[in-house]
């Protein structure tokens, strides 16, 4: 999945409604508005959704088409009870920024899962020793709408630099850098992001970090960015140098908070735990996480339930 989101779901999800006839299911029946297919967030949909149709109480989990902000929408409106999405889109919902024209009042965290973080990386090699020696050169953002664009933009600002921005899909960018053709990326891969897995097994890299008051200014401006580390696992990336301090954001897991009641809210968080194996077999950087991250807090109220929950794990 690509770390973006806009409303271009949106009218599928209308559209996949009126099929459906979804104006809300009956009894304890779920609607989930999932992302898009081929991406990372769909299989994780798919795998979640089974694991709770097995929740007592829990009738049919019944995915509709959507992704990025429309899935915020679709859980503000009660046309889904549930949805997935990037933190900082679920947070420019809760506080009316664009792309939302009104804020979402009715949208709350139900648990965190797996995080995407800003690395910097270039060669081992490198003249590029700090941050603001990025100034003037070639360094690939990925393709314009990605979060990760808006925010390197925020970050070089904050720094006084201008980079030599490219737009590339990561594939293309991981050759043209390579053949020498890009000097870097900031880009915001999830622990176990293949395009860099390789990359390293190729090349050695190394990760440039971010100055501290530049991270902290992020995050107080926007709580939907956390601090964090990138890798997790440095055994991950074999010619990889270094770890580093970074900025992260998760996919949350978000509920309408008047059609989830506290019971299900908590029987859902609880299973969701109790069954990660079963998500982490279709999402890498699920294997093996920190259950204790389902806890992460972004700047989204958590729904009472799922708080419940948390607190009886010792997580809040």
């Amino acid at each position: 999945m690509s770390p973006y989101g806009t409303f271009g779901g949106l009218r599928a999800i209308f559209a996949a409604a009126a099929l459906f006839g979804l104006a809300l299911p009956a009894a304890a029946d779920m609607s989930f508005s999932t992302g898009r297919q081929g991406g990372s967030q769909y299989p994780v949909s798919v795998a979640l959704a089974q694991v709770l149709e097995k929740v007592p109480g829990i009738g049919t989990v019944s995915l509709i088409p959507g992704g990025g902000a429309a899935n915020i929408v679709a859980v503000d409106q009660g046309l889904a009870h549930l949805g997935i999405t990037l933190s900082n889109s679920a947070r420019d919902g809760l506080v009316g920024n664009p792309p939302y024209k009104q804020k979402t009042e009715n949208v709350v965290q139900l648990f965190a899962l797996q995080a995407f973080k800003v690395a910097v990386i270039v060669n081992e090699g490198s003249p590029i020793k700090s941050f603001k020696d990025l100034a003037g050169k070639k360094i690939n953002a990925g393709p314009k709408g990605f979060t990760i664009v808006e925010l390197a933009d925020k970050l070089f600002g904050m720094a006084g630099i201008k980079v030599n921005m490219q737009y590339l899909q990561i594939g293309a960018a991981v050759e043209q850098f390579k053949d020498g053709n890009i000097e870097g990326f900031i880009y915001s891969p999830s622990d176990k992001f293949a395009a860099f897995i390789e990359l390293a097994q190729a090349r050695k890299i190394r990760l440039i970090q971010i100055p501290d008051d530049i991270i902290d200014r992020v995050i107080k401006e926007d709580p939907s960015f956390y601090v964090s580390q990138w890798p997790a696992d440095k055994a991950d990336y074999r010619g990889l140098g270094n770890v580093v301090k970074t900025i992260g954001y998760p996919n949350l897991i978000v509920a309408n908070k008047t059609k989830v009641n506290d019971a299900q809210a908590y029987a859902m968080t609880k299973a969701a735990a109790e069954n990660m194996e079963t998500l982490g077999a279709v999402e890498p950087d699920l294997r093996g996480w920190d259950l204790k991250n389902m806890a992460t807090e972004v700047g989204v109220p958590i729904h009472p339930g799922a708080m419940k929950y948390f607190k009886e794990r010792g997580w809040r």
